[in-house]
């Protein structure tokens, strides 16, 4: 018995699949689930569509081929396959890439030389954050496969910490640690000489009079207290306070690094030269990657699919975004584009697996500076 929201189209014949919202709502049997998540996995490592001699031989489901073609075809009324011809077997559609991904997929584990690749991008400091978030984005398309794209958030407006580093008797490092966890740092060079005692003066009257201030709002009495609380080295007022204007007007937009993207052409999905077009035009407009960040749990890698209820910036293809957070505050996050039969075990676990490490690489940076 066919299935209510099943629709005929007119025009074609052709039965049409169930809408997502209505067929969402309905309960997969066991049976169900093990022969979606089959054909998904399958139409994922193959690109050709499933049908249900495949599944008997190859995935080794113990079920006769016509009980497979049964359960296939009630799965494509219920509007988890669709058949692209009428001889051929079926693929996924974007509720049985959903259904998969939330529900289906089994854990992917790295290998040892992936786990390698990822455990490298977790030894860099805290500020290199944004090379690290580019480099992310080059290791995570060459485990993957699939073009990936790092997004790093500016620095919030108040600094949590001050610190400063010498160099030689007339240089020393400046580093401003955002409200983010965040660091920025700059090479200082004064024609006056420098020690540490000097630098000492200066870290804790930064310290003491701008901490959890935005620079841009340091007025005329706090530049005052400044100078006051550098004593003998208040000299130095105004060449640290221009550095600091530097560095904190040195970038205020997120910046959106793309890695790989030839790696499209490698799916057969985008040999069609319109649709690689237009996937590569979307690409171009990293903004949207971007404003994507402010909604994102940042808890978890959120997936969208094109054609899916989800409101994803690629129609025709999968995007995959994982957020970094420093102290359960988000920092920048590594994502994966591709065909919507992506491997989603594979590029959620390398997602999930480097933004924890990261996290906690820098979490525990963050800390390991306060305590000292």
């Amino acid at each position: 018995m066919k299935c209510e929201s099943a629709k005929t189209s007119r025009e074609t014949g052709k039965r049409l699949p169930a809408k997502g919202k209505e067929a969402s709502g309905m309960e997969l049997s066991e049976r169900k689930k093990e022969i979606l998540k089959s054909v998904v996995d399958a139409y994922i490592a193959s690109g050709e569509p499933v049908g249900s001699k495949f599944l008997t031989t190859v995935s080794q489901i113990p079920l006769s081929s016509a009980t497979i073609r049964n359960e296939m075809s009630e799965l494509e009324e219920m509007g988890y396959l669709e058949q692209p011809h009428t001889s051929a077997g079926r693929v996924p559609t974007a509720l049985g890439y959903r259904t998969y991904v939330n529900s289906l997929m089994e854990r992917y584990r790295l290998s040892l030389e992936e786990l390698s690749l990822l455990n490298e991008l977790t030894a860099y400091k805290m500020d290199e954050l944004g090379k690290i978030m580019e480099q992310a984005s080059h290791v995570i398309s060459e485990v993957t496969n699939y073009p990936a794209i790092a997004v790093i958030k500016p620095p919030e407006g108040e600094v949590s910490r001050y610190e400063t580093v010498l160099i030689d008797e007339h240089s020393f490092l400046l580093i401003m640690i955002g409200g983010n966890g965040t660091v920025r740092n700059r090479n200082v060079r004064l024609k006056s000489f420098v020690d540490q005692e000097t630098l000492d003066a200066l870290r804790k009257a930064l310290n003491d009079v701008l901490l959890g201030t935005a620079i841009s709002d340091v007025s005329l009495p706090v530049v005052l207290k400044f100078e006051e609380a550098l004593g003998q080295y208040a000299y130095l007022s105004t060449p640290i306070l221009r550095v600091l204007y530097e560095m904190a007007n040195a970038t205020d937009t997120e910046r959106v690094h793309v890695e790989g993207v030839t790696k499209l052409f490698s799916y057969p999905e985008f040999n069609n030269v319109t649709k690689a077009k237009g996937v590569l035009e979307l690409i171009g407009e990293r903004e949207k990657f971007a404003a994507l960040l402010s909604d994102a749990d940042p808890e978890k890698a959120n997936v969208f699919i094109g054609g899916d209820d989800t409101d994803s910036p690629l129609p025709d293809s999968s995007f995959v975004l994982r957020p970094v957070t420093v102290d359960g505050k988000t920092v920048g996050a590594i994502g994966v584009i591709g065909p919507k039969r992506m491997d989603y075990k594979k590029v959620l676990a390398s997602l999930d697996y480097f933004a924890t490490g990261l996290s906690e690489e820098l979490d525990g940076h963050d800390r390991s500076n306060t305590e000292t």
